[in-house]
């Protein structure tokens, strides 16, 4: 089985500095981990009306993307995404063949959430309360709807302390 986890959570909330994080940590112990970025996987415009944020794409695009990784010798993979629903998760798990998936949502404040974006600096003007909008939107969806296997407050954790609880909370990821 090929060990999975899929780091979820609105915008701002830290999902590619953690996962970048848990990839490193792997690297130091190791493991021969792969890394992906799925909403960049899906950065293609524009969207079919039927899949707004180009799910299937990021899917497919991630199938790809991980018989390339595991051809080069990876052996586990962690991807940071914002996974909506159980559908999509699935689209996800079938992706990757043999997959052990783990979801992990991670949670900030909503205050947090708007820091983060701002202080990020990608987006500019209008763009940075469109986000904030989407986000605490996203982060009271998710929990609503809650298909995490694991969920951590990232709110007044460092990024270290968020991976090592990401990864303790999931039984000792990837073991």
């Amino acid at each position: 089985m090929i060990p999975f986890l899929l780091i979820s959570g609105p915008p701002g909330v830290g999902k590619t500095t953690v996962s970048w994080e848990i990839f490193d940590q792997l690297i130091d112990e190791g493991y021969r981990p792969a890394l992906a970025d799925v909403d960049l996987l899906g950065a293609a415009w524009p969207a079919p009306e039927d899949d707004p944020y180009n799910e299937r794409l990021r899917a497919a695009n991630l199938q790809a993307v991980w018989r390339n990784f595991h051809a080069a010798g990876a052996r586990c993979l962690v991807a940071a995404t914002v996974v909506e629903s159980q559908a999509n998760l699935d689209r996800y798990r079938t992706a990757i063949p043999d997959a052990r998936a783990t979801l992990c949502r991670l949670h900030a404040s909503g205050a947090e959430l708007a820091n983060r974006i701002v202080r990020r600096g990608r987006e500019r003007g209008d763009g940075i309360d469109k986000l904030t909008k989407r986000a605490l939107y996203l982060a009271e969806e998710l929990a609503r709807n809650d298909i995490a296997d694991v969920v951590v407050d990232t709110t007044d954790l460092d990024i270290p302390d968020v991976a090592r609880r990401i990864r303790t909370e999931a039984g000792g990821w990837p073991d």
